[in-house]
């Protein structure tokens, strides 16, 4: 999806009010993904079809078509019919070139297009509301080539009411079958939500890693530093009983995905990129327990995003709706 040349506001539930174009509701439990034909969309397009076809999900192509020329202005006579922006308007080419894309590799999916004027980040929250997966590119045809990351691939994970995959170049494609799945845990909210999202995410025969981090403990007053001491175990102990909080009764619902984990002293993000080598989808919590309450992304979730050598699906904070 292409990068806004401004931010998104706080609030982008306020696309409300955009004008709607050749749009289909997105249908309930839907996999959206934002398409704008650039080759980083294509990327999150083809993951988004191989995924709504594993899990038997309906896909809904979303394609913003911002506004130019005097259409920005309160005061122009342009009007969002004018021939003028509809020869600028490139959307239904691309999203019948998508269409076409979909039924060549998964013929019997079904699929829904919507082509609603305003910024894509606002369009993509307002159909996560409905979706249950949103997937985007990390920048489409509005970001710099020195950008690791877009306005709108940010904003949508920031934003969204549902979890967001993000696509980068260089990522590895959907399998198609079974997921190996590595998740950051810490105990928060966010991150049990993660974990569960991951064991539906894995399929049969898939595998899911649960990742804690750990780098200062106090045991009895003194600072853990030597493995296999009285207080070391002392803090693994703790940490399992995390890890097992955090898979709650997923397990069980779940029997024919394997469940690993791992516990490690380190830095969180060194730690997360080490054990997600060889995955095929990183789940991590908006933000973990050191959040600030205003802060939508944290720390650890944004060196993902930018870092991880796989897909990355960020949880929504669901703790305010």
């Amino acid at each position: 999806m292409s990068d806004d040349a401004n931010p998104v506001p706080a609030n982008p539930d306020s696309a409300d009010q955009l004008a709607q174009a050749d749009d289909h509701a997105v249908p309930q439990g839907a996999v959206v993904v934002g398409i704008d034909g650039s080759a980083q969309a294509q990327r999150a397009l083809a993951w988004a079809v191989t995924d709504a076809a594993r899990r038997s999900r309906p896909l809904h192509l979303l394609c913003a078509r911002e506004s130019y020329i005097g259409a920005a202005h309160l005061d122009s006579a342009v009007e969002w019919s004018d021939p003028s922006l509809e020869a600028l308007d490139s959307s239904k080419e691309v999203t019948d070139r998508a269409v076409e894309y979909v039924h060549s590799i998964a013929p019997d999916l079904p699929v829904t297009v919507s082509r609603p004027w305003g910024r894509p980040a606002q369009h993509l929250v307002i159909a996560s509301r409905e979706a249950e997966l949103v997937v985007v590119g990390s920048r489409g045809h509005g970001g710099l080539s020195a950008v690791v990351m877009g306005t709108v691939s940010l904003q949508t994970a920031a934003h969204a009411r549902c979890p967001v995959v993000v696509v980068r170049d260089g990522h590895p494609e959907h399998p198609g079958g079974p997921l190996r799945i590595t998740v950051g845990v810490d105990g928060s909210h966010d991150s049990t939500q993660a974990v569960q999202f991951a064991m539906r995410m894995a399929g049969a025969g898939g595998s899911v890693t649960l990742v804690l981090a750990w780098w200062l403990e106090v045991v009895n007053g003194m600072v853990v530093t030597t493995p296999e001491s009285e207080g070391w175990k002392t803090v693994t102990a703790k940490h399992e009983a995390t890890l097992e909080k955090s898979l709650g009764s997923t397990r069980q619902e779940h029997p024919d995905v394997q469940v690993h984990t791992r516990i490690e002293r380190g830095r969180t993000e060194e730690v997360l990129l080490d054990a997600t080598q060889g995955s095929d989808l990183m789940v991590v919590g908006s933000r973990g327990r050191g959040g600030f309450s205003g802060l939508l992304l944290g720390s650890v979730s944004q060196h993902m995003l930018t870092a991880a050598p796989c897909p990355v699906a960020v949880m929504v904070n669901r703790r305010n709706d």
